[in-house]
């Protein structure tokens, strides 16, 4: 069944609220494909003590190694709740996404727009499409609970230097 993107951002909030749940930053993500629901995770920094457990790279290493994969990349879409960094937008491009929606931005380190500027206009990887604002508020609301819950920010858990 093909369900709209309003339904799939709030199953990326689903796997935000799993994180929150766990102390993490209420970030989530998922893969879809073909309207079915490929991949998903939540951001695990707290959990795991690394920083390289971002939702949206998560839910693209889970749906990468789908073999065979279910249908064409350059038709997959990704639904996370906040605007990807660099890191998460390369692997996006590079995975071959067909599409990005993502619900609140991330001025101090999104990077949607850099990234996207400075992709490659080659065939091999081409830039996704990419939309804002979907189910804004409801991600919103996610981290204002996460900053009332952590007062000393996102790192305190994480132990070692910030950065």
């Amino acid at each position: 069944m093909i369900h709209g993107h309003t339904h799939y951002m709030s199953l990326a909030l689903e796997q935000a609220r799993l994180g929150l749940e766990r102390g993490e930053l209420p970030i989530g993500a998922v893969v879809v494909n073909d309207g079915i629901v490929i991949a998903g995770g939540y951001t695990k920094e707290v959990a795991e003590r690394r920083r390289l457990v971002h939702a949206e790279l998560l839910a693209l290493e889970e749906a990468d190694r789908l073999q065979p994969f279910p249908g064409r990349r350059g038709t997959t879409v990704l639904y996370t709740t906040l605007e990807p960094c660099m890191m998460c937008l390369g692997a996006g491009i590079s995975f071959g996404l067909g599409a990005i929606h993502f619900a609140l931005e991330a001025p101090s380190d999104g990077a949607v727009a850099r990234g996207l500027a400075a992709a490659p206009d080659a065939n091999f990887f081409p830039a996704p499409d990419v939309s804002s604002g979907l189910l804004r508020e409801e991600s919103r609301a996610l981290f204002r609970l996460y900053c009332e819950d952590q007062p000393a920010g996102p790192d305190a858990g994480m132990g070692g230097n910030a950065g």
